[in-house]
């Protein structure tokens, strides 16, 4: 009732305190007035700012809010519902009616009226209520804008048709609708239809004379000013300091809505591992936010009851920049996770030829199989993907490559050597997500042979090779093959062709790191590249080397025999000849 006492120190009503008893105000109608009024407004944002806006939450209340100090019901609901993902686009249509206006005049508030002047000892309360403005509010959140502007312009009183045409039959048909509001409902809309109905109803859900309404706002008049012993609110918490808390916990709430997209990535539906570590790094941020709101808890009552400076309320704000959770540090780690579950999705289209192993499971399947003699697998590995406990907060290491560039190392896209490895029906490819390993982050490729591992850094791409020497016939070249996995090197493929050509192949049979390439044309523009061989099949290749071979000889020992009328030359044949 209007004679309730609350305490702003706290943020919370003191139901079970009595300043004035209702016996002294026979005269209820001097207390009563009608405000009735009704509107409606479009919300298309959803932020905490503009949730808290609709609900005409003054600043002072907001903070309480954010440190837990009160708890929300009816439409005030509405500030806790949040997207799950950046990706929906919501749309809020906000009904709110007035009915009546409740006040207690200066009258009173006088000593005589104060049936239990007790209360001022206790200390606990520092405000009384003096006035109360009923009515109600409901807020309908759509996940799509389109037609919900309708919605206000069907008759308020349910008199009216829905009439929609097919078209928009079949958008609405797939919205969905979540209700906020002080109305005691049969059941919430859920569907289109349902909240035009629900909404062109409202006000007879209200009572023919409003008796259902709820108090929708309050005036305060302090204690204090009505006698001494009272408690004060010694201060208020500055509204900077509010905003700063209120942006840190929209971006903790964006930060929420990220992992969550991050959990719906192909590539994370693909691999559990990366999935499950998006989702453990989700729920450090919901205990650093569970964190902060018990600091605001504790530190807000203490500052507006005089015990705690204002100083004590920014250094815990400020503390967030200079944990692990600071926005940069969070955005940044987000972002990166989006770029290498991309570079991945991107390199899984390039190798779908292969097998994925979505877990260990899989892979064990493989390894098993009596009728599998070999097994080569890459393994994405990133180390960022990786924690490292600091007390309750979480420290993300840095892998210096990105994992990008470690693809970009191992995984050629033109890898048709692979092919005709996976085709050979004792040997297998596979592709696994590896998170348990710290070595070779970025890529890794094990080899399997009858079931064991026997090498995790198999058949890196070859370097690049260097030309030793060159004639018009032939090049010399050295093979520059990379230590990883060199002990199961059983020979090379080198490959060359001129501009535009089929490639050819020579094959050497041996370890023996410097080739002979014979049989060229003089004077000629070649292209040379090579593999690793091994039992399992080659490595990728290595990067293209141009080579030109030496021109044709010049003609050797010229004669010259003049003539009356001519002049004939005559000159040996040159030792190399270019081929026409």
């Amino acid at each position: 009732g209007t004679h309730s006492l609350i305490s702003p120190k706290k943020g919370l009503k003191i139901s079970f305190l009595i300043l004035f008893s209702a016996t002294h105000f026979s005269n209820y109608e001097a207390l009563y007035s009608l405000f009735q009024n009704t509107s409606f407004e479009l919300i298309a944002s959803d932020s905490i700012s503009d949730k808290a806006s609709a609900l005409n939450i003054s600043a002072s209340l907001k903070a309480s809010f954010f440190g837990g100090l009160v708890s929300v019901g009816g439409s005030a609901t509405y500030i806790n519902d949040t997207k799950s993902s950046s990706h929906h686009v919501r749309v809020t249509l906000k009904y709110s009616r007035t009915t009546r206006f409740d006040q207690l005049t200066m009258n009173h508030l006088g000593a005589q009226n104060m049936t239990y002047p007790e209360v001022f000892d206790k200390g606990t309360a520092t405000h009384v209520v003096t006035g109360i403005l009923y009515g109600a509010q409901a807020f309908f959140i759509f996940d799509r804008e389109v037609m919900i502007k309708k919605i206000p312009t069907f008759s308020i009183e349910g008199e009216g048709e829905l009439n929609l045409t097919e078209q928009e039959k079949e958008s609405v048909s797939r919205f969905n609708c979540t209700f906020h509001g002080d109305f005691a409902l049969d059941r919430n809309p859920v569907t289109y239809e349902e909240a035009i109905n629900t909404y062109a109803n409202l006000p007879k859900l209200l009572g023919p004379d409003g008796e259902k309404a709820v108090p929708a706002k309050v005036w305060l008049y302090p204690l204090s000013k009505l006698d001494d012993r009272a408690a004060k609110l010694v201060r208020e918490i500055s509204n900077n300091l509010i905003s700063k808390a209120e942006n840190i916990l929209q971006e903790m709430t964006d930060v929420n809505m990220q992992c969550n997209d991050l959990m719906r990535h192909p590539a994370a539906e693909i691999f559990p591992d990366i999935k499950r570590k998006i989702h453990q790094f989700r729920e450090y941020c919901e205990q650093f936010t569970l964190v902060f709101q018990k600091q605001l808890a504790q530190t807000l009552p203490s500052i507006r009851g005089g015990a705690m400076e204002e100083a004590a309320l920014v250094n815990i704000l400020a503390g967030k920049d200079r944990s692990p959770f600071a926005k940069l540090h969070v955005d940044g780690y987000l972002s990166t996770k989006s770029q290498e579950m991309d570079t991945v999705s991107s390199y899984l289209k390039v190798l779908e030829h292969i097998q994925v192993l979505p877990s260990e499971h899989e892979l064990n399947q493989v390894v098993t199989d009596p009728m599998v003699e070999f097994i080569v697998c890459f393994n994405f590995r990133d180390v960022r993907f990786g924690f490292r406990n600091f007390g309750i907060f979480t420290k993300f290491p840095d892998s210096g490559l990105s994992i990008r560039s470690k693809f970009r190392k191992y995984l050629d896209p033109k890898m048709s050597e692979s092919k005709r490895f996976s085709e050979s029906k004792r040997n297998f490819f596979g592709i696994r997500m590896n998170l348990k390993y710290p070595k070779n982050p970025g890529v890794s490729i094990y080899l399997y042979e009858h079931g064991d591992l026997v090498c995790q850094s198999f058949l890196s791409p070859s370097k690049p090779l260097v030309i030793v020497s060159v004639s018009h016939d032939m090049v010399k070249l050295s093979l520059k093959p990379s230590d990883l996995g060199e002990e199961f090197v059983a020979g090379y493929s080198i490959e060359y062709r001129k501009q535009e050509e089929t490639w050819k192949t020579h094959r050497t049979e041996n370890k023996d790191q410097e080739v002979n390439l014979t049989g060229l044309q003089a004077n000629k523009t070649y292209q040379v590249r090579y593999s690793s061989v091994s039992k399992a099949g080659l490595s990728a290749a290595s990067d293209i080397t141009v080579v030109k071979t030496l021109p044709a000889s010049p003609p050797e020992i010229i004669t010259c025999i003049n003539e009356p009328t001519s002049v004939n030359l005559h000159w040996k044949e040159p030792k190399v000849k270019e081929q026409l």
